[in-house]
């Protein structure tokens, strides 16, 4: 009798904690307003992308996907990190996928720009890497922090994405 009290107890706080997380009075100040479809328009953004691992390539690759689609997007971004090798010529079947993905921004106008200290940490020269578009090659730069200086006086917004590992508590 005991199980079976227990059973039904547990079966009412299931359905009381599922209509409660459906009622807008429940948390406090309600829902949150979806926003998920405003574009703002005319953006000029210098993204400083930290390339350690091939995740972080991989998320900046969504963020430039994203920031796209806002009209008018002005894009630079910076790649710094052990990971500009991917764009190295030599590597280029290893990472053909994300490389391609990355010619196409350049094609829609994407500036990209290959940190020269990263560049030469990793042991490669300026000619090792890809151009990416013939009208808008990629460049190794002299080094990421100039460079984004160099944006940023001229009216570019400084964005750092940071790929962070999916929690294990949902």
């Amino acid at each position: 009798m005991k199980y079976i009290l227990k059973l039904i107890l547990i079966a009412f706080l299931g359905f009381a904690l599922q209509a409660s997380a459906e009622d807008d009075s429940f948390a406090p100040g309600g829902t949150a307003v979806d926003h998920t479809a405003v574009r703002f328009s005319d953006l000029k953004i210098i993204m400083d992308l930290k390339a350690k691992d091939v995740n972080a390539i991989k998320y900046g690759t969504m963020v430039v996907t994203r920031i796209l689609e806002h009209p008018g997007a002005q894009l630079a971004v910076v790649i710094e990190g052990p990971f500009v090798a991917m764009f190295a010529k030599k590597n280029y079947l290893d990472h053909q996928g994300i490389v391609d993905q990355w010619a196409d921004f350049a094609k829609r106008g994407v500036k990209v720009e290959f940190c020269g200290n990263s560049v030469h940490s990793v042991g490669l020269k300026p000619a090792d890497m890809i151009g990416l578009d013939e009208k808008n090659p990629a460049v190794v730069n002299s080094g990421a922090y100039p460079t984004i200086a160099h944006y940023e006086s001229m009216g570019y917004n400084l964005i750092v994405p940071i790929f962070m590992p999916e929690s294990k508590t949902k």
